[in-house]
């Protein structure tokens, strides 16, 4: 059965989004944009009818042409406002991921940045609030027009936002979906983020952008690169990623909500925008602000800060005759390993490390294992060559 068409329905922004279009639609009748689509979905039975996705991305042909019919809107310019539509060659990944689906292992979707200023705009100019498309690309964290950091927490809740529309004054006014807080009171709350970095930041994601859509040379690399950044360290004790090492150099340490983007093949898209923000000024400090820097050699900096990503690391041959370990012409009996125990020890780097951190110690004793474990080893010469060589420069 067809939908029936709605006596009030707004027309669309030219760069808005289908949700936020339904949203607006919705409110006027004192629903959200779920609840709308199962109304039109199933008209008999609205009350059990199942609240149907809406994709920003990529919207099923079938609900796009039952909303437009709604709606009295062309189902060729819904079509247009997906996300895929206005950027055709962009992957979904450069998108927010907004539609995850909750797993065993639960990775909640990031929140929906906002920009308040342009809120405020709405207001002023007597129309309904709306969210722009632009807003859920991967890398954007500025609002080009106002140079504001987008925010994606609420002022007034400090919840993470997530829009709803609400009818004031015959206009729809974007609140938070949980406390109701109208969103473009805060225009000024951006600024706390932005660390006089907006103008740096704006022409990094313009550059980016630029690359994602129409550079897939470079698009892979920089794909490469941010994740190797967010991969976790090689350090098997170590819960950090790479990017805690550009960070600070006493460790800073990663907040929780970040930690779901940790080993990601792209996770610009899982990022709240302060950390989203926080990767693109750690690309432009590494690479400069040319993308196509990406492309050649990394600088030192840049080379020895991505070597230390676990994932990017070769993973070890398996060779079909023993580890040298069991090598050699004899191999090694019982007593050769009680021996080796015994120098290691007693060798004055494991004395000493007696007073290190666990972690610390860990590493003095892989080191010495491997000098005894290595091929050529003499359990009666080479640790006690280093031991009493370290005696002597102890002494010296």
């Amino acid at each position: 059965m067809g939908a029936r068409r709605l006596p009030v329905a707004p027309r669309p922004f030219r760069d808005e989004t289908l949700s936020s279009w339904l949203g607006r639609v919705a409110c006027r009748y004192g629903l959200d944009a779920p609840a709308l689509a199962a109304c039109l979905a199933f008209p008999d039975n609205p009350s059990n009818a199942p609240r149907p996705p809406i994709d920003d991305i990529s919207a099923n042909s079938g609900q796009i042409a039952l909303w437009a019919r709604a709606g009295a809107v062309d189902p060729a310019r819904l079509r247009r406002m997906t996300l895929a539509a206005r950027n055709p060659r962009r992957p979904r990944a450069w998108f927010l991921n907004r539609d995850l689906v909750a797993t065993r292992m639960v990775i909640s979707p990031p929140p929906s940045p906002v920009c308040p200023a342009c809120f405020d705009d709405d207001w002023v100019a007597g129309h309904d609030g709306y969210l722009r498309a632009s807003w859920l690309l991967a890398e954007r964290c500025v609002c080009p027009a106002h140079g504001r950091m987008l925010i994606d927490q609420c002022p007034s809740c400090h919840a993470h936002v997530h829009v709803a529309f609400r009818l004031r004054e015959n206009r729809a006014r974007a609140v938070c979906a949980r406390c109701e807080g109208a969103l473009e009171l805060g225009a000024g709350e951006g600024d706390r983020y932005s660390g006089g970095m907006s103008p740096v930041l704006v022409t990094m994601q313009a550059r980016i952008a630029a690359a994602v859509d129409h550079a897939p040379i470079y698009r892979g690399r920089l794909e490469e690169v941010v994740a190797a950044l967010w991969s976790a360290l090689d350090d098997p004790g170590a819960s950090r990623p790479v990017l805690t090492l550009w960070g600070s150099e006493r460790g800073w340490r990663l907040p929780a909500e970040a930690g779901q983007a940790v080993g990601r093949p792209m996770p610009l898209g899982l990022l709240r925008v302060p950390f989203r923000a926080l990767t693109l000024v750690a690309l432009r400090d590494l690479f400069g602000e040319d993308i196509a820097a990406l492309a050649g050699p990394p600088p030192e900096r840049a080379a020895r800060l991505l070597g230390r990503a676990a994932f990017l690391r070769p993973a070890p041959t398996k060779s079909p005759r023993a580890p040298p370990l069991l090598s050699g012409r004899k191999g090694r009996s019982p007593a050769d390993y009680l021996a080796m125990a015994r120098e290691i020890l007693a060798h004055p780097d494991w004395v000493a490390a007696a007073e290190l951190p666990e972690r610390s110690r860990r590493r003095v004793l892989g080191r010495l294992a491997d000098r005894a474990l290595g091929p050529g080893f003499s359990a009666s010469g080479d640790l006690a060559a280093g031991a009493a060589s370290s005696r002597v420069q102890t002494a010296a």
